[in-house]
């Protein structure tokens, strides 16, 4: 048994008294057998039905993006810290690895938080902490808000595209570099380089 198709546009409806499908947008037919157009119009709504749903993931706002992008800095603060205390190499996120730093930040759901597409970068370890400052402003910069809308309430499984800039290499030892990469860490929490908090300091003097 043959049927008509329209093979210029594949939106389908069947037509329940002719018996046969029947493309709306177009009127160019040939005739083709009935399980040949049965098997695209399937194959087409599920291709169709799995783009809607990517997009809807990826596009979707989260209803409280700032309260999602809290949450995520509150992890990235965790590694900022612990990549500023001295002889640690793994912590919130990372694990360094001779010159270079696995970063692989995730959600509280434990979904991948990804990074210009990718679940795991590797950074020069003498940039990192310069990394995670960059990160730190795209994250409140909202770049990630579709990144993180998608890990936390979409798919885990969804990538993205947002990028974290990676730094030009500072100039000094790597000694040198790490702490005045310290101190900053130490500033953000109001702390001297010593650790002492600056209002208990500067009460003492």
């Amino acid at each position: 048994m043959h049927f008509l198709k329209f093979v210029r546009k594949k939106r389908w409806r069947f037509d329940p008294v002719n018996l046969r499908p029947i493309c709306e947008l177009d009127r160019c037919v040939h005739n083709v057998p009935e399980q040949n157009w049965r098997s695209e119009m399937a194959l087409e709504n599920i291709v169709n039905a799995a783009k809607s749903a990517l997009k809807d993931v990826v596009s979707s706002p989260s209803a409280d993006p700032i309260s999602d992008r809290d949450e995520v800095l509150q992890n990235l603060y965790l590694a900022e810290k612990a990549w500023a205390t001295n002889g640690v190499y793994s912590g919130t996120w990372f694990v360094r690895d001779g010159e270079h730093v696995a970063f692989t930040p995730t959600t509280r759901n434990g979904a991948a938080l990804t990074i210009g597409g990718q679940t795991t970068n590797f950074i020069p370890a003498d940039r990192f902490a310069d990394y995670l400052v960059n990160m730190r402003a795209a994250i409140e910069a909202g770049e990630f808000d579709r990144e993180i809308a998608g890990a936390l309430h979409g798919s885990v499984n969804v990538g993205g595209i947002a990028e974290v800039a990676l730094p030009p290499a500072r100039e000094g030892s790597p000694q040198d570099i790490r702490q005045v990469q310290q101190d900053a860490v130490l500033i953000s929490e109001g702390r001297n380089s010593d650790g002492l908090l600056s209002a208990v300091v500067s009460s003492g003097s």
